[in-house]
């Protein structure tokens, strides 16, 4: 007899698998158009939003260029991979049909203060 599929795992996979695919393919866009999405918030208000330099990052990071995508937004380039992690266990919590733990929900909004904190901070240094 075979054993269940765990709909949360299966669905989290799927998430994993499209987001690197579009990270991809928007990679292979970039390389061949040489166009990328412009930030909105910088240029209406000419400051730079909390995200700001993250698909520069991403680029060095395709090209292992790990020191420049430091320098590109380091608060995104440190946190990123524990947002990734946070996406898949959204993923995987709704295929199981759970509820998010309240420990998740206070560890986002200490994020997302976090990242209103460091917009603030690199547009005032």
């Amino acid at each position: 007899m075979r054993k269940p599929v765990n709909k949360g795992l299966r669905n989290a996979l799927i998430a994993g698998v499209l987001f690197l695919l579009a990270g991809i393919g928007y990679y292979v866009f970039i390389r061949i158009t040489g166009t990328t999405i412009h930030c909105t918030i910088r240029s209406v208000t000419g400051y730079l939003c909390p995200t700001c330099g993250i698909t520069h990052m991403f680029m060095n990071l395709f090209e292992f260029k790990f020191a420049e995508a430091f320098r590109c937004n380091p608060f995104m380039f440190i946190t990123w991979p524990l947002i990734g992690a946070e996406i898949l266990y959204i993923f995987y919590v709704g295929g199981n049909n759970r509820e998010l733990p309240k420990w998740n929900y206070v560890m986002l909004y200490i994020y997302i203060g976090l990242l209103i904190s460091y917009g603030i901070i690199r547009n005032v240094i």
